[in-house]
This record gives structure tokens, sequence and C-alpha cells, in this order.
């Protein structure tokens, strides 16, 4: 004897954020439009819930208040002196030679 299992889908709707208070959605039954500010709560809101944990919500929301709030800040650079090189393979010949030249 088998056992069927149903799959229950809900559409939320479509989202999708362009930028910083910039965001287009469609949610409802009637497809009600939203865009710009409204719907860049909207999308946030949404992921924020369907998030799987307390700590994973409370982390995202933490993070994003963050990049919200100091958004002028400088992005971080690494520079170094000298171009690394990807080892593509386990050969030793494929490996890049670190020695200060």
């Amino acid at each position: 004897m088998s056992t069927m299992m149903r799959i229950r889908y809900h559409d939320k709707g479509i989202m999708a954020m362009i930028g910083r208070n910039a965001a287009v959605a469609e949610v409802g039954p009637h497809r009600h439009q939203l865009e710009g500010p409204f719907a860049f709560a909207a999308w946030l809101g949404l992921h924020g819930v369907l998030l799987s944990g307390f700590h994973d919500r409370v982390d995202a929301v933490m993070n994003w208040a963050d990049d919200y709030l100091h958004h002028a800040r400088a992005a971080d650079l690494e520079l170094e002196d000298s171009v690394g090189r990807i080892a593509w393979s386990d050969d030793d010949a494929d490996r890049p030679d670190l020695r200060a030249p």
C-alpha cells in the first residue's frame, strides 16, 4: 500500500529588491503592485519572516539595520604587494611560488 504525499504551495507574490529604498512587488490574490520604500520594507519583512530560527531572524535584522544606517562607509580593500595565483590542481608544478623575489 503506497501513501501519497501532498505538497501545498502558497504563492507569496513577486518581489525584487533593486537597491536602497528601491524595490518592486506584486502581492496578494489580486496582484497589488508596490514600489519604492513600501516594496523595500515588504521584501525585508517577508524574507525576515521566512528565516528558520529566532537567532537567524535577529541576526539578519541587525545586519540589515547596520548596513542601512551606515551605507556611506568605504569598502574594505585588501591590498598586497604581489599578486597571487590560483592553484588549480594538486600538482606541485601548479602551485604558486610565494617566496619573495
